[in-house]
């Protein structure tokens, strides 16, 4: 954290900038303006405590109303692997479980599970699942087009490219056929959900424990509640 902060081009800094600031401008140590007192906390939302020997992440609200509560904290293990996957897992997303090993996903054999999805449509949208590719990680990723009619005719095509399955996840297809399972049940439930934006969003994968279809469609309905699409 220290070589991090040292070698910010600005230092550590407010977290709101001008972008006209000169690189030269830094905030050191010293500088009264970074601190958060008990008495002046209105200038800060969260205060983030790394304790190094611990290898501990912790988070504090600074809020007045909320006097200084630990939000949560992060243990990270000596190669660097936190033991939760984000500081805001939804309680739907700690579920871990049964690993569901078979044989490595591959591009082509996911390009042909989606071929065999059900249609997703509401009113004039269709979704089109399109190609599949492997990204230079490992990672398998799909591309969306979502499509709007009108009198028959096409008049827009929306395109987004969902990067869902992690390499990891790619040594338990059958976990990936269930979120797409999973997924197919939850825009069904509501016409709002088929936005391929906020399903490229999803990162229930790399986030969660879940492999099973129903928990995976709770953590994505849990997702959808939180998002802000929900309230469009």
């Amino acid at each position: 954290m220290r070589q991090l902060i040292d070698e910010s081009p600005r230092g550590l800094r407010h977290g709101i900038q001008s972008p006209d600031e000169p690189e030269g401008d830094r905030f050191t140590e010293e500088d009264a303006r970074l601190r958060v007192a008990p008495d002046k906390t209105d200038m800060r939302g969260y205060v983030y405590v790394f304790d190094l020997e611990a290898r501990r992440l912790d988070v504090f609200s600074t809020l007045a109303r909320y006097g200084g509560k630990r939000m949560r904290s992060v243990v990270f293990s000596e190669t660097g692997t936190p033991d939760l996957r984000a500081l805001d897992l939804l309680p739907a997303e700690t579920v871990d479980e049964p690993l569901l090993p078979g044989e490595e996903l591959s591009a082509q054999t996911l390009k042909d599970w989606i071929e065999g999805l059900p249609m997703l449509e509401a009113d004039s949208t269709v979704l089109y699942w399109g190609d599949t590719e492997e990204g230079p990680d490992g990672a398998l990723a799909i591309t969306l087009r979502v499509a709007t009619y009108e009198d028959g005719s096409i008049v827009q095509v929306v395109e987004s490219l969902w990067d869902v399955v992690p390499p990891s996840a790619r040594l338990e297809p059958e976990r990936v056929r269930n979120l797409l399972d999973a997924l197919v049940d939850v825009v069904r439930e509501n016409p709002k959900r088929l936005d391929p934006f906020w399903i490229s969003e999803q990162d229930t994968l790399r986030r969660s424990g879940a492999r099973q279809r129903k928990s995976l469609a709770k953590v994505l309905r849990a997702r959808w509640a939180r998002s802000s699409r929900s309230e469009k």
